[in-house]
């Protein structure tokens, strides 16, 4: 019995350890699948000239979940009839929870609201290559550290699963 209870613990610390780290691994995808849709985006708005639920909704159909998702929402409150800036402020809110990216993240995602709806195609255009720009600094960033990070959270789930094994024998 308590050879079940060690391989238990062992195995659920090392377990919490590799889902620690393979949503460390998810942030810069979903940071090259932002870049990737924030480019979709800024094609809609400036050469397609679409408003911007339309947009929305292409965007929405050409990437893959947590974004679709994302875009969905956005989609669902401009036909709504909210402001667009406060609708990407309000969808960050109640979706970021899908999502594996940290605060600056966000903080600059955000920044593509601020323009959006209330300013013509080439201000928008400007905001979307400013922050895609940024994105593009942090997606970097983000690989070096991830990759890291991914594998200390590897190694001390496992680490911690035997430490807790030792103490309690």
């Amino acid at each position: 019995m308590l050879i079940l209870g060690c391989v238990a613990l062992i195995v659920g610390c090392g377990s919490f350890g590799l889902w620690k780290a393979s949503r460390i691994r998810r942030r810069p995808s979903e940071l090259r699948a932002c870049l990737m849709a924030l480019a979709l985006l800024d094609t809609e708005i400036v050469w397609g000239v679409t408003p911007l639920p339309e947009a929305f909704s292409i965007v929405k159909e050409r990437t893959d979940p947590p974004w679709q998702t994302f875009f969905a929402e956005l989609q669902e409150r401009l036909e709504r009839g909210e402001p667009a800036n406060l609708a990407w402020k309000e969808t960050i809110s109640t979706q970021n929870e899908h999502f594996c990216l940290q605060q600056q993240d966000w903080q600059v995602i955000r920044d593509v609201g601020k323009g959006l709806g209330r300013s013509d195609s080439q201000e928008q255009h400007k905001q979307l290559e400013l922050v895609q720009h940024q994105l593009t600094l942090i997606k970097d960033q983000a690989g070096i550290w991830s990759e890291k990070q991914a594998k200390m959270w590897s190694y001390l789930g496992f680490l911690c699963g035997i430490a807790g094994v030792l103490i309690l024998i």
